[in-house]
């Protein structure tokens, strides 16, 4: 990973016309190449090799550490290529070292050394890639070899911890809940997985406006507070009406109206409300289908007992709070 991605800014440092950099990447592959041609080409041959013993430990750590270089030139010249093909054939070609070294240490007991160079394969591109669980699965299949599965498993986790801070493939984020694509499904699960409840303590408790107070006493009230939504008690203290101050905006300072009207002219009853019960899913439709910025939050038993008002600034502030705190943990 280090030398690919060393090679690769070397490149992008290089003063000369992009287009002619990988012709230069192309000539240090040729030159190794023509000393060492085991290093080009697919080398999935070798990796058959190797599985068979046909192939010594010279060989096979010889492959695995010039086709790291042969690769580097190649594709982070900015030539054309995958990064699959090398970084299994560099796998199976360590495995097979391994595989041969332990057989020499301890002949008689491993039965089938070949058996590390598919490990070895699934090891090397589940560190280079961060992907052990799919890669476990892919090399298994590819192989035929799912009686590897455990064993695989156990190097693969151990590579991925291993190199888990760097992967070949710059783009590549850490976590699914970094990704873009994926970005919707967390905001829907994590909405739906907070209440109304949660965020009790930000609910804002306001007092209630009597049915019928007179315009003139209201608007000695507003200019004592700073909100911007009014809830409307009946007789018995229950919540009957709400209106906002956009809604008396345009006759705040209108003459003669002050005597005659009272808060049961300007409410409305069809309040849009929500519960401690209730999910920020919810709560965010409610605020973006009618757009608006505040809602009375009622008891789930009684929804004429006003609890207090809940911002859309406070919901989406608590999210974001989650939301930072799911990645932290991640």
């Amino acid at each position: 990973i280090q030398v690919f991605h060393a090679t690769a800014r070397l490149f992008r440092r290089l003063r000369v016309p992009n287009h002619l950099k990988p012709a230069i990447g192309g000539l240090l592959t040729g030159i190794l190449g023509f000393f060492l041609p085991h290093t080009l080409s697919f080398g999935y041959g070798y990796a058959q090799q190797a599985i068979h013993l046909e192939a010594g430990v010279i060989f096979l750590l010889s492959l695995a550490l010039w086709k790291i270089f042969t690769t580097s030139f190649s594709i982070g010249s900015g030539g054309s290529g995958g990064l699959f093909g090398p970084s299994i054939v560099i796998g199976a070609a360590l495995g097979g070292v391994v595989g041969q070294l332990f057989q020499q240490a301890f002949p008689g007991l491993l039965e089938s050394p070949g058996a590390f160079v598919v490990v070895g394969m699934a090891g090397f591109f589940a560190a280079v890639s961060n992907t052990p669980i799919s890669t476990i699965i892919f090399v298994s299949e590819m192989t035929n070899s799912h009686h590897l599965l455990l064993p695989s498993l156990l190097v693969c986790s151990i590579a991925y911890l291993a190199t888990r801070r760097w992967s070949l493939f710059p783009s590549q984020v850490r976590r699914r809940i970094d990704s873009p694509a994926h970005a919707g499904e967390f905001f829907f699960d994590v909405l739906q997985r907070i209440t109304v409840a949660d965020l009790m303590e930000r609910v804002r408790r306001v007092a209630m406006i009597p049915e019928e107070m007179r315009f003139v006493d209201f608007k000695r009230h507003f200019a004592q507070t700073e909100q911007h939504y009014f809830p409307v008690k009946d007789a018995r203290g229950k919540l009957a009406r709400i209106f906002s101050i956009n809604d008396v905006r345009s006759v705040l300072f209108e003459p003669g109206i002050e005597n005659l009207v009272v808060m049961r002219d300007i409410g409305t009853a069809e309040i849009i409300f929500t519960t401690p019960s209730e999910d920020l899913n919810s709560v965010l439709k409610k605020f973006t289908v009618k757009n608006i910025d505040s809602l009375p939050v009622v008891a789930d038993e009684d929804h004429t007992e006003l609890i207090g008002m809940l911002s859309r600034r406070e919901v989406i502030a608590y999210y974001n709070e989650r939301v930072q705190a799911m990645k932290a943990t991640a």
